[in-house]
């Protein structure tokens, strides 16, 4: 049975975007899209779960460095698409060999405009891919609120789920994420160095404690920037070149009647 987060012991915020409703009366459909954070380090029972859920392939939203690091354990078992969102601001030190540059300390909100505007040919990329794969696909970044939120809020505002629920859906990243947040703290999980000389516990990155935040107010302050310069989140796809076949082809596989 489809559950809107999924009943995986290795993976802490795999979540379906099924079960929401759509400005026209619908709802969004269980079974199509699952994002999560990396799929590192998983028991066999999981990877056989995701399997059995319908998941076909995966797309991996994170920089080289970050893939080579830590290998996604999907790589090698379904279609896997490797699709780097490289931002300083998701990702601090992520990069393979260079320092990163001086960076001014922005909310999310404001990074998250800076990643949209910057990545538009990646967007046109990723949604293609997501209109066009058979089964479930499952696309992730190392934490899966970030690069991940910026993908979840294409393909939510494509199927006409509103502004509210595009936000809450973002939000509960924080609570599902701590156990992942307290091996990224001690050092365990290492994404690469943080700016600055600090470093955490055993040798890790000190990260900022706003890495670890999900406000509603991030993903807000995103699509009513994309509602004021384009008239909506779906007007600046289409602005950007996301076609209206790769759009309609993704509602169609994600969105149905809403059944009492």
């Amino acid at each position: 049975m489809a559950t809107r987060r999924l009943k995986t012991k290795g993976l802490y915020n795999a979540r379906d975007l099924g079960g929401f409703p759509t400005k026209d009366g619908k709802v969004t459909k269980f079974g199509v899209f699952i994002r999560s954070e990396a799929p590192v380090g998983l028991p066999e029972s999981d990877i056989a779960y995701l399997k059995a859920y319908g998941v076909t392939a995966s797309m991996d939203l994170r920089s080289t460095g970050e893939t080579k690091a830590r290998p996604s354990d999907l790589k090698d078992v379904m279609p896997y698409y490797p699709r780097s969102l490289f931002h300083e601001a998701a990702i601090p030190g992520a990069g393979e060999g260079k320092p990163m540059p001086p960076m001014e300390k922005k909310g999310w909100g404001a990074q998250y405009i800076d990643m949209a505007e910057s990545s538009r040919d990646w967007a046109i990329d990723v949604l293609n891919i997501a209109a066009n794969n058979p089964g479930a696909l499952l696309y992730h970044c190392t934490t899966g609120k970030d690069r991940t939120g910026l993908l979840s809020c294409y393909l939510l505002s494509i199927a006409g789920v509103q502004r509210p629920d595009i936000a809450a859906d973002y939000c509960v990243s924080q609570v599902f994420l701590e156990p992942v947040y307290e091996r990224m703290r001690s050092g365990s999980i290492q994404i690469g160095p943080p700016p600055g000389d600090k470093k955490g516990p055993a040798g890790g990155p000190m990260m900022d404690e706003s890495f670890f935040q999900t406000p509603a107010s991030a993903m807000l302050t995103l699509i009513d920037y994309l509602t004021k310069t384009y008239g909506g989140v779906v007007e600046y796809l289409q602005v950007i070149g996301v076609s209206e076949e790769t759009m309609e082809k993704i509602r169609e596989k994600f969105t149905e009647e809403d059944r009492p």
